[in-house]
């Protein structure tokens, strides 16, 4: 077999001409912007599922678990779903720090997406301190306050 033929197997895209700087920088900016993207759309997610949750929407529904919810309706696991909660949790807890410590607008502080955007935290970086968010709060709050000291 030639290597074309393996490359094509391993799902390797055969040699492009090499990328222009500008065409490199234009590129770049879309990938942040659908970084961006993401992360709103991740937060949105969140908030909502965590409203789901409160609410208990899967009683009305006739599931009898958080479970069985997740599955049926959206097909994720019960862990996956859970993610999404530590994800508007610490969304929650860094804006109630942030909005403790700043003078920002009420609008700001409650829109799931743009505090995603505004902290620039990934999925992953939320779920890592999910667990350690009175702490992270208690730093931001730290940090703010010592920002905002005249010198």
């Amino acid at each position: 077999m030639g290597q074309h033929e393996e490359d094509q197997e391993r799902g390797v895209e055969p040699a492009r001409p090499p990328l222009t700087a500008a065409r490199a920088q234009e590129m770049t900016a879309d990938l942040r912007e659908a970084m961006d993207d993401v992360r709103r759309s991740v937060a949105v997610l969140a908030a909502r599922v965590r409203d789901a949750h409160a609410a208990r929407v899967l009683l009305p529904l006739g599931h009898g678990s958080w479970e069985s919810y997740c599955d049926a309706e959206f097909g994720i696991s019960r862990a996956q779903a859970y993610r999404l909660l530590d994800v508007a949790r610490s969304l929650a807890a860094i804006r109630g720090a942030v909005a403790a410590s700043t003078e920002t607008s009420r609008a700001r502080d409650t829109d799931p997406a743009a505090a995603a955007l505004d902290y620039g935290l990934s999925q992953r970086a939320l779920i890592d301190v999910s667990s350690r968010s009175g702490d992270v709060a208690e730093l931001i709050t730290r940090r703010l306050a010592t920002l905002a000291r005249p010198r």
